[in-house]
């Protein structure tokens, strides 16, 4: 598909538009996290995870958990499904918002 020059220009200025707005979206969220003292994590609807050696993960900010065996755990975050291997998997503790997981966790992937 060729696209003339007025089109291009037109195509070009709304990407520009869209990536302005995006940057001045999250310098908003930036200062407002800031001032209310709230982590940004909260504020921009993402998952949090910390992971401590290969025993013990802590996921915050999680919908819900998907599947859940030993070896295998896929849980749906904010923007994004997790999804840890392992042995000897077990769901310590579970909040609305927080999950710890311990066990030997072999790996930890993502899918959007």
């Amino acid at each position: 598909m060729k696209m003339n020059k007025k089109e291009k220009k037109k195509w070009y200025k709304e990407i520009i538009k869209k990536n302005r707005v995006k940057e001045i979206s999250s310098k908003f969220r930036d200062v407002f996290s800031e001032m209310v003292d709230i982590p940004n994590y909260i504020i921009s609807n993402s998952s949090k995870i910390t992971m401590i050696d290969n025993n013990s993960i802590l996921i915050e900010g999680y919908k819900n958990v998907v599947d859940y065996y030993l070896h295998y755990i896929k849980i749906r975050g904010n923007n994004l499904e997790i999804v840890i291997d392992g042995k000897n998997l077990d769901i310590k503790e579970i909040t609305d918002e927080d999950l710890v997981i311990t066990g030997t966790i072999y790996s930890v992937n993502f899918k959007e």
